[in-house]
């Protein structure tokens, strides 16, 4: 049984288990700001219209000076592209039938893209999943043959955040390596563990960022990328890969500071919430601080079963299934509002009283 390898596959996920789908169905696999598109975006759209016309900038500009000065890096070291995966996938291309070390469990598109190349990956497992803890020795043996290094920050599935600090003693001590590090998720952070600064000391560090999460922007398609190498992904890239109302979108989104401050608070209070009453129900969850949690049932429960019953319930987790490490044995479920969680909460303990 094939199950979708992302979330937001409601009625791909329901076909492949062979169940009826609900009308009403509450969808928590998925991450984007449940807020919608920031206001300034909603009241621009009609103005969009005549950007359709016009072939976008090649370097997509403006957005790319205005992340420059956002980030205080050189234009010349990001690179604009069409959501972070065609950014994964220009990476993957760079290191073409090499070595690549993935810190586990993390996001299915790495080794996806990877593989289309050629490359053999080395998975580096963490000991400890809830706090995203690796063991040292281990990494050091497995970076040691690697081209390359993936991380996750804050870490998808799990939300952990990785200090900033630890990250950057792996990039002094692995000159030979390229680190490849993930932030589609630190806008949802104070960005104090953001590595970005750190572009200007280590020519082997590439930072993905993503505006699809905190901005809604998922059918847009907008993200990006930073390294002083980035210049070498445009061999990669197609001319005008970015269209101009993205470019439009992204310009707009990034002056939305209230509303990025406004979608945290909101993220944070009921994000601490929903791991407290998880916790009091009885299962292990990670110490997150992105907009999702992982969870794990107690062993009594059988984990397909209890999917299967939120699932005609008409509540869709994130199944874990092709996360290494996890398989099948954790959720992720997205904070989103109030009443969505207090819909879900009620649906799991009916489970787990029954059961």
């Amino acid at each position: 049984m094939q199950l979708p390898a992302h979330g937001a596959n409601a009625a791909t996920l329901y076909k492949a288990l062979n169940l009826d789908m609900p009308e009403r169905v509450i969808d928590v696999s998925e991450n984007v700001n449940h807020l919608g598109p920031p206001p300034q975006v909603q009241r621009q759209w009609p103005n969009l219209l005549e950007k359709i016309t016009s072939y976008p900038n090649e370097q997509a500009e403006p957005f790319r000076s205005q992340i420059s000065n956002i980030h205080q890096v050189a234009a010349q070291h990001i690179v604009v592209t069409n959501g972070a995966a065609e950014g994964l996938m220009a990476l993957a291309q760079l290191f073409r039938e090499q070595h690549v070390a993935l810190l586990q469990p993390s996001f299915s598109e790495y080794s996806r893209t990877l593989k289309q190349q050629n490359c053999t990956i080395h998975t580096i497992l963490a000991e400890d999943i809830s706090e995203y803890r690796f063991n040292d020795e281990s990494l050091e043996k497995q970076i040691l043959n690697a081209d390359a290094c993936y991380i996750c920050n804050p870490n998808n599935p799990t939300g952990v955040l990785l200090k900033k600090q630890w990250i950057e003693q792996l990039l002094a001590k692995h000159c030979h390596c390229y680190f490849v590090v993930d932030e589609a998720f630190m806008d949802w952070t104070d960005e104090s563990e953001s590595i970005v600064p750190l572009i200007h000391a280590y020519p082997n560090l590439f930072v993905l960022r993503s505006m699809t999460k905190m901005y809604a922007l998922a059918g847009v398609r907008l993200g990006y990328i930073i390294g002083q190498q980035a210049d070498k992904l445009h061999n990669f890239l197609p001319h005008w890969n970015v269209s101009a109302i993205a470019v439009e979108l992204g310009c707009l989104c990034i002056k939305e500071k209230d509303y990025v401050a406004e979608s945290r608070e909101i993220n944070s209070r009921l994000r601490t919430k929903m791991m407290a009453e998880l916790r009091l129900i009885g299962f292990e969850v990670s110490n997150s601080k992105s907009n999702f949690i992982l969870f794990r049932l107690p062993n009594k429960f059988d984990p397909d079963e209890f999917f299967a019953y939120l699932l005609k319930c008409g509540i869709v987790l994130r199944h874990t299934k092709n996360y290494s490490g996890l398989d099948g044995k954790w959720f992720r479920i997205a904070v989103k509002s109030e009443g969505i969680w207090k819909e879900c909460k009620e649906k799991i303990m009916n489970y787990v009283k029954n059961h």
